[in-house]
């Protein structure tokens, strides 16, 4: 390194030699041709005319003064940026310019936030399925109900698969909707519907795919307050077209609360009449299907019966086998 220092130190010298010397016949030329010596001045770029040369004129020293940027040249600067500054500018090679990409940046990533009720593929066993049933009719009875299974992003959740952890089985009458008076929210029920909460063929294949194909692990029958379907069982009143077959359906229920004349304080012959049917179809399914059978005798699908109050909004368990 300090030979490199020695050899660059003398390249400087030798330079700033040659300059000086440049320099001294330049101012001297000017005596000999007068206005006519003007034109013979080198203008290339390394070798600039400085301002204070004017034709003709002569320098009192006899020498041309160093310009700026001989001056700058002599000044006792570091040897190795002198170098660099003198003869290094011809060697400079600009910098490669890095390719421009037309490629799209890749979009933010969204974290999708999964809630705990979506319980994904993992089955939640009947008891816990009437335990998540009764609580949400407690929040809904205190006014208490969660939304969160009404959003936009669960609806984004559902649509890729449903998990319910419940069937409900329940008459058509509008004012008992089982996701509002369970509080629960899409995906969480998988509700089948009929007058008087009667099955058929129809409705057990619609249950047997939410056992067999849902994993779901609790049916539960919910009879409610002033069912207009059993009423008119009771009354036994003349009726038409299909709806005689509901009428028929019911009728042993309703003759089975008669015989036992189960009328209590709060329960009248209608009410018991109303919980004897939903006990009737949970037994029913108990037997209706092998694809149902054979789970509840081996303790994991479990049926219930329960009945549901039109103004308290309550719910309870009016037949519930061992858990």
């Amino acid at each position: 390194m300090k030979v490199l220092k020695h050899i660059m130190a003398a390249s400087v010298f030798v330079i700033s030699t040659t300059f000086l010397a440049g320099a001294s016949e330049t101012a001297k030329e000017p005596e000999k041709g007068g206005a006519a010596d003007a034109h013979s001045v080198d203008h290339s770029p390394s070798h600039s005319e400085p301002s204070s040369m004017k034709p003709g004129r002569k320098e009192k020293s006899g020498t041309k003064k160093p310009t700026a940027e001989f001056a700058h040249d002599i000044m006792p600067i570091d040897t190795e940026e002198k170098v660099k500054r003198i003869i290094g500018n011809s060697r400079h090679t600009p910098p490669k310019k890095k390719p421009v990409s037309h490629k799209k940046a890749p979009a933010p990533v969204v974290a999708v936030h999964t809630p705990e009720s979506a319980h994904g593929s993992a089955p939640i066993d009947a008891e816990e399925a009437v335990k998540r049933l009764l609580d949400g009719n407690r929040r809904y009875i205190t006014g208490t109900n969660s939304a969160a299974h009404r959003s936009a992003q669960r609806r984004t959740e559902v649509a890729k698969g449903q998990h319910p952890f419940a069937v409900i089985v329940g008459c058509s009458d509008s004012r008992v909707p089982p996701e509002i008076l369970f509080d629960q929210g899409m995906g969480d029920l998988f509700v089948v519907r009929s007058a008087g909460n009667v099955i058929d063929d129809i409705a057990v294949g619609s249950i047997e795919y939410a056992v067999e194909h849902l994993g779901v692990q609790l049916i539960m029958v919910l009879g409610h307050e002033r069912c207009g379907a059993v009423d008119a069982t009771l009354k036994g009143g003349a009726v038409g077209g299909k709806l005689k077959s509901v009428i028929e359906a019911i009728k042993p229920a309703v003759e089975k609360a008669k015989a036992k004349n189960q009328v209590t304080h709060g329960c009248d012959l209608l009410c018991s009449s109303v919980k004897s049917n939903a006990r009737m179809v949970a037994e029913k399914l108990k037997k209706s299907s092998p694809v149902l059978t054979d789970p509840i005798e081996n303790g994991i699908l479990r049926v219930v019966g329960a009945y549901y109050e039109l103004e308290s909004g309550v719910v309870s368990l009016t037949y519930k086998p061992v858990l």
